[in-house]
């Protein structure tokens, strides 16, 4: 709760037109930078983490988990986590409401127009939120911090390649961070609570769980 007040305050300020002056600038610079084996690498992924992706993702991710490994409550956690952690940004972004940067003002716009909210970026999160269910899932392995660490690095530079094409400014991705955490400490709140009563009593579930 305490995180998500902060990540709406960091919003709201940040909509101010000080600050927005002084991102714009930022976002200025990159756009005047660009590279075009950058440019298809940064519209690789907004295509691959962007909405249709992202659902893709989580897809591959149950039917793996699912059918694959037999680890049916696996599955529901990691999709579950990484789903309610990138879903929860929406709160903040109709909250907020902050514009995204201006394409007319940028030297090179490459992206396309999308939804007009910029605060957080939804890229970001779905990175944040996947890694760290990821993390969850591989914690007890000897290299399973290695699983937290280079997904962290992954979402900064996602968190860069959303600043690079001009659809973010740069306290967008950075608070996408607090954000998806916040988001997921409620979720797993509400995981452990509820989650384990239900589940056991779902057949699907335990005839795979706990045969």
């Amino acid at each position: 709760m305490v995180l998500s007040v902060i990540v709406l305050v960091g919003g709201f300020v940040a909509k101010t037109s000080t600050i927005t002056g002084a991102e714009l600038a930022i976002d200025q610079s990159m756009s005047t930078e660009h590279v075009g084996w950058l440019n298809t690498l940064a519209l690789a992924v907004e295509k691959i983490l962007g909405p249709s992706g992202a659902v893709v993702i989580l897809v591959v991710l149950i039917a793996i988990l699912w059918f694959v490994r037999r680890t049916p409550i696996d599955a529901l956690a990691v999709a579950s986590i990484t789903g309610f952690g990138w879903v929860f940004s929406l709160l903040f972004k109709y909250a907020v409401h902050r514009q995204r940067p201006d394409s007319s003002l940028l030297a090179n716009p490459i992206s396309p127009d999308m939804d007009p909210n910029s605060f957080p970026s939804g890229h970001v999160c779905f990175a944040v939120s996947l890694t760290i269910a990821l993390y969850f899932l591989f914690r007890d392995k000897r290299w399973g911090q290695w699983v937290l660490i280079v997904g962290m690095v992954f979402s900064g530079l996602v968190a860069i390649s959303r600043v690079y094409v001009g659809v973010h400014y740069p306290i967008d991705v950075i608070a996408s961070f607090p954000a998806s955490i916040a988001g997921i400490l409620l979720w797993c709140g509400l995981w452990n609570r509820f989650a384990p009563p239900v589940l056991a009593r779902v057949p699907l579930v335990t005839r795979l769980e706990y045969r």
